[in-house]
């Protein structure tokens, strides 16, 4: 049974992607659910407290996908391919954080203190990940240990503003958006592949 915090998380969340975070109030996520806002209210006082727990449940899902493929000891690029549409639809399920990100940060502090504290299990995370490509042919093996730290970095600004690049200037909707910025992110990673992992991709490119 779903009980009355989750609902008014989805709903806030539903709200919050469709109208953004300035237009809605605790009044509208009241009125969507049907309760009166001293209900709400009992349970969030104010939609930066539904924010912050909304951004605790992205990182959450972020931590758990990281955690179920970590262990895996054999990784093709048709796999991290497809892990790389997942987060970026998990990043579409939360769009309405990185649609604003600048201004959440600024509006609930503590979420610029979280994303800050990922920093160094995240590259530790991604760069296992590199490892397992490099000993699998897939990644090549001549690149420094800086360039692969830089290029995590490179993913998070793209990961992160990705979107509103969408907004913007393609103005997809859901896994069209999905699809597409999930391509652009994997091609990024071309230039680092070996001839076997470019074989790979080419043939990804094909079907597409």
């Amino acid at each position: 049974m779903v009980d009355t915090k989750e609902k008014i998380r989805k709903a806030a969340l539903k709200l919050f992607n469709e109208q953004g975070i300035d237009a809605i109030t605790i009044r509208h996520i009241a009125k969507e659910l049907d309760i009166s806002h001293g209900n709400l209210q009992y349970h969030y006082k104010n939609t930066n407290e539904i924010i912050l727990v909304l951004f605790k449940e992205l990182n959450d899902g972020f931590s758990r996908f990281f955690t179920h493929n970590e262990n895996l000891n054999q990784v093709n690029l048709e796999h991290f391919r497809h892990w790389v549409e997942i987060l970026i639809d998990h990043i579409w399920q939360y769009r309405f954080i990185f649609l604003h990100f600048v201004e959440v940060a600024r509006r609930v502090p503590e979420v610029k203190t979280l994303y800050n504290s990922w920093d160094k299990a995240r590259e530790e995370q991604f760069l296992v990940l590199f490892n397992t490509l490099i000993k699998e042919g897939i990644f090549r093996d001549d690149i420094p240990p800086y360039i692969w730290k830089n290029l995590i970095t490179q993913q998070y600004i793209m990961a992160d503003f990705a979107l509103s690049h969408n907004e913007i200037k393609m103005q997809l909707k859901g896994k069209k958006a999905v699809q597409y910025y999930a391509d652009v992110l994997f091609n990024q990673f071309y230039p680092y592949l070996t001839a076997k992992g470019r074989q790979q991709a080419d043939k990804h490119q094909g079907i597409n």
